[in-house]
């Protein structure tokens, strides 16, 4: 019996995708305009877009230039981003704001465009200026729109990018001092803290900088040795003068600049 059931329920549903397929081909192909967009919306709203988007291109087509064309644009974008297509929808809700200005839907738009962005921004290790677009395409949307229902949505995305960039930076640096170019190291350590005053792991940072610094001058020549071991005795001081002795890496420090002192005595007395 319930195997019954199951063949009846499965022939049931091959009926019903059978007469709708039907349906939809004749439409395709010799419906009128109003019934291919009253398709072209059931399509949307089940979800089938990949369906949904071939009569939304004839409907664009045929609709240029006329008022329907406006919310057949929108569904057309919002297609695209369903089906995780963000570079095209992207640009198909940057287009819709330039050519629909007075449109009910211009302010959605506009911060699906900047969303996008956001979305093709994902994940952290991407490329660094896609990051920066679209935080500033959100900033943009959140000047013109302050009190827009999407302000809140929005400072997050920004803040989430913003985010991935001090992470990015950081790595970049922790990349170089791993292969051991500690010159790289250390500048791009300090980068990190100029562009992102803010960032979290600011002690670890300050910690790196120094123990780049004093690697740097104890793998230099010997014509730069005292040069360099200097520039570790400035990073050192310019430490203390931001940390406590209770901080993390503070006592390691300590230890790098003594390291340091003692390294460097050495040095200038061998070489008297």
């Amino acid at each position: 019996m319930q195997i019954l059931n199951m063949r009846i329920t499965l022939f049931t549903v091959f009926i019903l995708l059978f007469v709708s397929c039907s349906e939809y081909s004749k439409v395709v192909k010799k419906g009128t305009n109003d019934q291919k967009y009253d398709m072209a919306v059931a399509m949307y709203k089940k979800r089938d877009y990949n369906r949904a988007l071939p009569l939304l291109e004839d409907l664009l087509a045929i609709h240029r230039g006329k008022p329907k064309s406006e919310e057949v644009y929108y569904y057309y974008c919002y297609s695209y981003f369903a089906l995780g297509q963000y570079q095209l929808a992207g640009y198909h809700f940057k287009n819709f704001t330039e050519n629909y200005y007075n449109s009910k839907h211009m302010k959605e738009c506009s911060y699906m465009y900047a969303h996008c962005l956001y979305k093709e921004a994902l994940p952290y290790y991407l490329e660094q200026s896609e990051t920066e677009k679209a935080i500033s395409e959100m900033q943009l949307f959140l000047n013109k729109y302050p009190d827009s229902t999407y302000r809140d949505e929005g400072n997050r995305q920004i803040e989430e990018l913003r985010n991935n960039l001090k992470r990015k930076s950081f790595e970049n640096a922790m990349l170089y001092y791993k292969i051991e170019d500690y010159r790289a190291a250390n500048v791009t350590f300090k980068n990190t803290l100029k562009d992102f005053p803010d960032v979290s792991n600011k002690d670890e940072i300050d910690y790196y900088i120094v123990k780049a610094a004093y690697l740097y001058a104890k793998h230099s020549v010997d014509e730069k040795k005292v040069e360099r071991y200097n520039e570790v005795f400035k990073e050192y001081k310019d430490y203390l003068s931001q940390h406590k002795p209770t901080d993390k890496y503070y006592a390691e420090v300590v230890e790098i600049n003594q390291k340091a002192e003692k390294e460097l005595n050495n040095f200038i007395n061998k070489n008297k």
